[in-house]
């Protein structure tokens, strides 16, 4: 199957999972996804999953506190969002593995243009989140605290923001003296 279609099938079922709203055809769903996707499905799931784990866990507590306090039944709708959640995480990441983005945007050339742009951007984030790892390493002879960890975080975080919004003006920039962005 070609690239540009397994990636217009992917923004088709992204799409009709953000429009459904039965939780059992989420999970029928979210099943099918996984049998789909061939061997290596519960890397796939794991790697899915890393990175919503945390914000989910978050909003399901919040959801639950609010159901306590206001004594309103909250159980469905957080059933549906952890559900469509999972499954927007498992699609993508199953488009991350099996779709290659160059092959994929071979017949529009703004949006490899965009890819470019991307790529670039998680280049220097990883790199500046490197940078800032390997300085506190370098720094202390100890493992770092709880606390001295999240200080680290909000330094990378912080840095992070000022360097996005920096490139972004440069980016905007370049791209409306070329005549990318019509005002």
């Amino acid at each position: 199957m070609p690239h540009s279609l397994r990636l217009v099938l992917y923004l088709v079922a992204v799409v009709a999972t953000t429009l459904v709203h039965d939780p059992r055809l989420l999970a029928l769903a979210l099943a099918g996804v996984l049998l789909a996707s061939g061997s290596g499905r519960v890397a796939l799931l794991l790697r899915a999953l890393r990175p919503v784990w945390w914000l989910l866990l978050l909003i399901s507590a919040g959801y639950l506190l609010m159901g306590y306090l206001t004594r309103q039944p909250v159980f469905d709708a957080l059933v549906l969002i952890n559900l469509r959640v999972l499954l927007l995480a498992l699609l993508t990441a199953w488009m991350v593995r099996a779709v290659n983005l160059d092959r994929a945007l071979l017949l529009w050339p703004r949006a490899r243009r965009w890819l470019v742009i991307v790529r670039g951007q998680m280049l220097l984030f990883r790199r500046l989140a490197q940078d800032y790892r390997l300085a506190q390493r370098s720094r202390t002879v100890l493992a770092p605290s709880l606390r001295q960890r999240y200080l680290g975080s909000a330094a990378v975080g912080l840095a992070a923001l000022d360097k996005g919004v920096h490139n972004a003006e440069l980016v905007t920039q370049a791209m409306r003296s070329r005549g990318a962005l019509d005002d």
